[in-house]
């Protein structure tokens, strides 16, 4: 036969596990159709010179749900040869959406992923509601697989509207989340996503909806995938809950499902804890239980400017600075109270009360373990964040056949409460 594109002499790593081999690969119809030695005509031929050729890598982790609107390809992941991503992360996506709600839903994407709210205002066209009508609108001009999983903070905000994060759910919202979930599921979502992270505000400064939601609420969404038999779920900040008293652990074996969570790493803060973690994970996977972590090979760099800064975003005297104008903002960071202030009161007042020393600005001493990473001091550095793909909006979702509901239904247990542990 006739090849659309045969590529010569390549490095091949086929995905599989196996070593590397050298060898030929023939696609045609847009399909890989043989791989090994071949001499068969060609209509493009591409000599790798023993380059590797590889299936594309899957960036399993970011937050493409805005940009894949307006970026097919879903920039910067394809340029680092990944030609499928998953978006919806950490609980936190575009759909479902009420139009009351739109403002509030970009905002939490925009402040825990530092995507410029103007950019989303400008580049979001808003011409959907439910989850399947936000698959479709961005299936429509895909340059790249995308996969979708519904973010609870999204289904809690559609359920519950303004009190999304301060109360749980009635039995009648809860009704809807899990009805929600399972028309997502149905679409083709490939699971649900929900989050732990206790330190992930929206715009206005309050915690995002679903790391508010009891746990007894996480085990009803969880048993949807139970009942449909198909999908997985994500867990940002999981790994305090998970190290605590297993909560993901507990969670997947409820439903059956596998579950990922962030994540496996070394912390400044707490040297070796990660050889701790992954005895922890060996023992459950040794349990036939699906619990796992993500992991991070490389150092995580933050950087930011002081025009964002929301590393220091839970420090009371910063979120008010954070939430204010430019303008402000400059009039903020040379005022003296502002500067040796941490708590919201003065430095002056802290003295008299013998709360400080006369010393350096208690702002910058309570974040001494963090250290600059460049000498230009325009950075900082810092092991104990998980990296984020965020600077750069997310990606959406390509084809994936539907799964079939069971029309069974089912009681689950409610565990105790969650606690406010990210």
């Amino acid at each position: 036969m006739t090849y659309d594109l045969l590529i010569k002499d390549g490095r091949i790593i086929d995905g599989s596990g196996r070593p590397a081999f050298h060898g030929d690969v023939a696609v045609a119809e847009g399909k890989i159709v043989e791989v090994g030695r071949l001499d068969g005509a060609a209509r493009r031929v591409i000599e790798a010179d023993g380059r590797v050729v590889a299936p594309g890598f899957v960036d399993n982790h970011c937050h493409y749900d805005a940009q894949v609107l307006w970026d097919p390809l879903c920039t910067f992941s394809c340029y680092h040869g990944a030609t499928t991503v998953i978006i919806g992360n950490c609980s936190l996506a575009l759909a479902p959406v009420r139009a009351h709600g739109r403002e509030k839903l970009a905002g939490m994407l925009s402040y825990v992923e530092a995507i410029p709210m103007d950019v989303l205002q400008a580049g979001v066209p808003w011409t959907w509601e439910t989850f399947p009508e936000y698959m479709k609108a961005i299936g429509q001009r895909l340059g790249v697989n995308v996969g979708t999983l519904v973010g609870h903070s999204a289904v809690r905000l559609y359920a519950m509207g303004e009190e999304c994060s301060e109360r749980p759910a009635t039995d009648g919202e809860l009704a809807l989340m899990r009805g929600v979930v399972r028309e997502a599921l149905e679409a083709g979502a490939l699971g649900l996503s929900i989050t732990r992270n206790m330190n992930h505000f929206d715009i206005a400064g309050k915690r995002i909806p679903a790391a508010c939601a009891p746990e007894s609420e996480l085990f009803a969404l969880a048993d949807v995938l139970r009942e449909v038999g198909t999908g997985v779920i994500q867990c940002g900040g999981g790994t305090n809950p998970e190290l605590k008293d297993r909560l993901l652990s507990r969670l997947a074996q409820a439903c059956g499902r596998q579950i990922m969570y962030n994540t496996l790493l070394e912390q400044a803060r707490q040297p070796g804890r990660w050889r701790t973690h992954l005895a922890h994970v060996e023992e459950t996977v040794r349990q036939g239980i699906r619990a796992v972590p993500l992991c991070n090979p490389g150092s995580i760099v933050n950087r930011f400017t002081m025009k964002n800064c929301q590393v220091f975003r839970s420090m009371p005297t910063w979120l008010p600075i954070l939430q204010a104008s430019d303008e402000e903002k400059m009039r903020a960071y040379r005022d003296p109270e502002t500067r040796f202030s941490r708590d919201g009161t003065s430095r002056r007042s802290r003295r008299r009360r013998g709360r400080i020393r006369s010393t350096p600005s208690s702002i910058w001493r309570s974040t001494r373990s963090w250290r600059r990473s460049s000498a230009s001091g325009k950075s900082i550095r810092t092991p104990t964040r998980s990296p984020r793909s965020s600077e750069v909006p997310t990606p959406s979702w390509g084809s994936r056949t539907g799964a079939r509901t069971s029309s069974s239904t089912r009681t689950w247990a409610t565990p105790p409460a969650c606690s406010a542990t990210g």
